[in-house]
């Protein structure tokens, strides 16, 4: 295969972002995670590169470390770099769900960027596979209009979310949180035993 491209912070800029008309909350929220787990690695076809300023800028607001490919140039050591994020549970990969990115994975022509692109898949289906067909880390988000048609058979039974317009939910997600928590269960449990009757208990 055609050697990988090379591994960039992707620019920021300003982000353009609507969320069901309104914008998204612009306050940064707090970040627990060690700074390993804020690196996000994003695969993404070409007709999606010109969301991938605002996306990143987003997530770069909230803490985090967009991590993407550029076409050019080669560079073995970028390569290499590459390949750690992929293969570091730690780190979470976003997969840019868009019309072009299907074609690049099931299309028997394709240009470099295609080729970056189902390798990326490729990988992440080996791993999907090795883990017993469970998901860990796989995030796939809907770009301009892609439907759910458009995501790989195997990532069907995930959740997948559409952006902008899931944003506060895909941040949840990349923070390994939950939008509503769980009650809490007490520390002390009590436990109340009634003695039932020698009638009643015949009855029964």
């Amino acid at each position: 295969m055609e050697s990988m491209s090379q591994v960039s912070e992707m620019n920021s800029s300003s982000a353009r972002m609507e969320v069901c008309a309104t914008h998204p909350r612009e306050e940064r929220r707090a970040i627990n995670l060690p700074e390993e787990c804020r690196n996000i690695f994003i695969t993404y076809s070409s007709d999606a590169a010109s969301e991938m300023v605002a996306f990143t800028d987003f997530l770069r607001k909230q803490g985090f470390l967009p991590i993407g490919i550029l076409d050019n140039p080669r560079c073995t050591d970028d390569n290499k770099k590459m390949d750690r994020y992929l293969k570091d549970p730690s780190t979470l990969i976003i997969i840019a769900i868009s019309p072009q990115y299907k074609a690049d994975i099931e299309s028997s022509v394709v240009d470099r960027h295609g080729l970056h692109t189902r390798y990326f898949h490729t990988m992440m289906q080996k791993e999907f596979i090795l883990q017993g067909s469970l998901n860990f880390r796989f995030i796939p988000v809907l770009f301009l209009n892609a439907s759910l048609n458009h995501v790989p058979s195997w990532l069907q039974n995930t959740c997948v979310y559409r952006w902008p317009w899931n944003s506060e939910d895909l941040l949840l997600r990349l923070l390994r949180e939950e939008r509503y928590a769980p009650p809490p269960v007490p520390v002390e449990l009590t436990l109340i035993a009634r003695p039932v009757p020698t009638g009643s208990a015949a009855l029964l």
